[in-house]
């Protein structure tokens, strides 16, 4: 799809664990537009940050859905490494989840980077990521949150779609068009016998598949592989701009009749939106699309706003700390779900 928009190549995904079931009906949109802070809008100072390791057996840490993010140039590096670090959903409480120097998993030891996706297990105890020490390509990699070790599950160009299987035991990622398994339990990699469209996201306690294919939006039975529903777009889709949030089955994409904005989409009704906002916003929706949240930059300062859908209440949330270096992003904020690690 040829659309001359600017958006930021952040991949944003959060989950409020407060929020209560209250879907909009398709057809029913909203306009909201990113705002900056102001003397008016008075926010709290970023804070000191304090590198804090989090511990997943910790018990207190599962008391309520967490924020996870890859950390480009985070403060406490003068080398500007990505790490990942998580967050309250009030924006406070910063921790280290794992340093640069953990992530990396080449047996080379080279340092490399991260390929703007981080993936929790529904566990919490591993982290399915893509890292590139070299070229082109990229390994899949797997960090094991209690032991603290890396595992090298596969490489190849691109950066892959990761799924985890609700019993944490199984990672399933694209490789070009087909789909890879792989077994924590055996350690082995297999591959799946059905293909799907990319992004693909696994949902239903592992029974179904959404995905993009092309011009069309299809939802597939993940065992047998076949097309259970399919939507026609009537253009071509660009996976780039999806983000997909298999929890509450809905997803954000640019809107199918005005490229100049973005909407909230259900897997059962993808080409109606069920809210609607102005391009460029760095996205995320809640569980039930009650919450829209957005990722801000302005004048060096990053920040989200959390955005109540029907009623375009806005609660700003704290500004997060300077970085050591000018640059400054957060890329792929996901969410522990409460659950503790194993």
């Amino acid at each position: 799809m040829q659309k001359s928009i600017f958006i930021a190549l952040f991949s944003l995904v959060l989950i409020a664990g407060c929020e209560q079931s209250n879907d909009q009906q398709p057809g029913q949109t909203k306009d909201t537009v990113k705002s900056e802070p102001t003397s008016a809008q008075a926010q709290p100072k970023a804070p000191e940050l304090k590198v804090i390791k989090e511990d997943i057996s910790d018990s207190s840490l599962y008391k309520e859905p967490r924020i996870q993010f890859i950390w480009d140039a985070p403060p406490n590096r003068e080398d500007g490494k990505d790490e990942v670090w998580s967050m309250s959903l009030n924006g406070d409480e910063l921790r280290q989840v794992a340093s640069h120097e953990e992530l990396i998993c080449d047996e080379d030891g080279r340092t490399g980077q991260n390929g703007t996706t981080v993936v929790p297990s529904p566990n919490n105890r591993y982290l399915a990521y893509a890292w590139s020490p070299f070229g082109p390509k990229y390994l899949r990699c797997i960090l094991d949150l209690k032991t603290r070790k890396t595992i090298v599950v596969a490489d190849s160009v691109g950066i892959p779609s990761f799924n985890w299987s609700q019993d944490s035991r199984f990672l399933y990622f694209l490789d070009g068009r087909a789909v890879k398994k792989y077994d924590l339990k055996t350690n082995k990699l297999s591959d799946y016998p059905h293909r799907f469209g990319t992004p693909m996201y696994l949902y239903e306690n592992d029974t179904k598949v959404f995905a993009r294919d092309n011009q069309s939006l299809k939802i597939y039975d993940f065992k047998s592989g076949k097309v259970l529903k399919e939507w026609d777009a009537g253009q071509g889709l660009s996976h780039t701009f999806f983000q997909g949030s298999p929890s509450n089955q809905k997803f954000t994409y640019i809107s199918f009749k005005d490229s100049n904005k973005m909407g909230i989409y259900t897997f059962k009704n993808p080409l109606e939106p069920i809210y609607q906002f102005r391009l460029p916003s760095i996205t995320l929706i809640g569980p039930k699309g009650k919450f829209l949240y957005m990722y801000n930059i302005s004048k060096g300062l990053s920040w989200m706003d959390k955005i109540h859908i029907e009623t375009d209440k806005v609660i700003k949330l704290p500004f997060l700390p300077k970085p050591g270096k000018k640059r400054y992003r957060i890329f792929n904020l996901t969410i522990y779900n409460n659950k503790r690690s194993i």
